[in-house]
């Protein structure tokens, strides 16, 4: 049994209603974490998870154990952190993190760039949809670089690139919708009118889909989530194809069928804002901190170049 997958089971617990739900989460089938979650309660002679309750809990021996694996794997980290000064350069990897809404392009430009400046460094990268797992994995030192979301915490180092803008998309099929036109100015009055129609929901651990619940929450609006689904560009398709209204980033909109009937409204950043950029661990080795500078200045090139950002 790996105590790694155990780990991540754990945690992931803490916000899902069955154990299916963690199985979903981690991709995973239910059956394989049940197994794992057996032989650990069999080794350790403890039940770790309340199944017969909805929604499940880690009991206190549950969270005994996730918290003594933590520091496990913590002190681990730090090990090899230690000892990768003592081993050959070329075998070491920066693994970077990263958040689904990352374009494809942007890897193509900006990793050949990493390689060519640092030749013995190779890279391994990890997508994560959920910002509680991109915490985590950040914090227990699973990846040296998150490129996303910006991640709070104490020990946590932001690199900040821009506050992408917000749009609400409107499909032909909304009531609100109108016609001929694809930007719609926005209003009080139309962010109440949709909040009645369905919505098309990021998955509730989707750190931008809280943004958005956040908004609506201090606007004193409750919103029909008739689907969730843990995919920006799906959510994004299911809206436009009809299926009711959604929220999403600028930069997932030229992708788009232009022949598509909707509109697209921008909401205010004095309304809503998100910081996005890199974030990096305090005790992260000299190496991930001097490729985390490079990138932050490769990806603020690219964001004036397409007139995101200026210069």
């Amino acid at each position: 049994m790996k105590q790694d997958v155990l780990y991540q089971i754990l945690t992931t617990a803490e916000d899902c209603q069955t154990v299916s739900d963690i199985a979903r989460k981690l991709f995973l089938s239910q059956p394989y974490v049940s197994q794992v979650l057996s032989k650990a309660e069999k080794k350790y002679n403890v039940v770790l998870l309340e199944r017969r309750t909805l929604p499940i809990e880690l009991t206190e021996a549950g969270r005994t154990l996730c918290d003594g694996l933590a520091k496990l794997h913590s002190d681990q980290m730090k090990i090899e952190q230690d000892l990768r000064r003592f081993t050959e350069e070329e075998q070491s990897y920066i693994k970077i993190g990263f958040s689904p809404i990352w374009a494809p392009g942007e890897s193509r430009k900006i990793i050949p760039v990493l390689q060519k400046q640092f030749e013995t460094t190779r890279f391994e990268l990890i997508k994560t949809f959920s910002i509680d797992s991109a915490k985590r994995l950040i914090d227990n030192r699973m990846v040296d670089i998150y490129l996303g979301p910006l991640l709070r915490g104490e020990n946590l180092k932001n690199f900040f690139l821009f506050q992408p803008r917000i749009f609400l998309i409107i499909p032909e099929t909304s009531k609100l919708y109108q016609e001929g036109k694809r930007d719609v100015q926005f209003s009080q009055q139309l962010l109440m009118d949709l909040s009645e129609e369905k919505m098309v929901s990021l998955s509730d651990d989707s750190g931008f889909q809280k943004t958005v619940d956040h908004l609506l929450e201090d606007q004193n609006l409750s919103v029909n989530k008739s689907i969730k689904v843990n995919d920006y560009e799906v959510a994004l398709q299911m809206a436009v194809g009809g299926l009711g209204w959604t929220a999403t980033l600028e930069y997932m909109l030229p992708d788009l069928d232009p022949d598509l009937k909707y509109n697209q409204v921008e909401l205010p950043r004095t309304l809503i804002q998100s910081d996005n950029g890199l974030t990096i661990h305090m005790d992260s080795n000299d190496r991930a901190k001097e490729v985390a500078q490079v990138m932050t200045r490769l990806m603020k090139d690219d964001l004036v170049a397409r007139k995101l950002i200026k210069e």
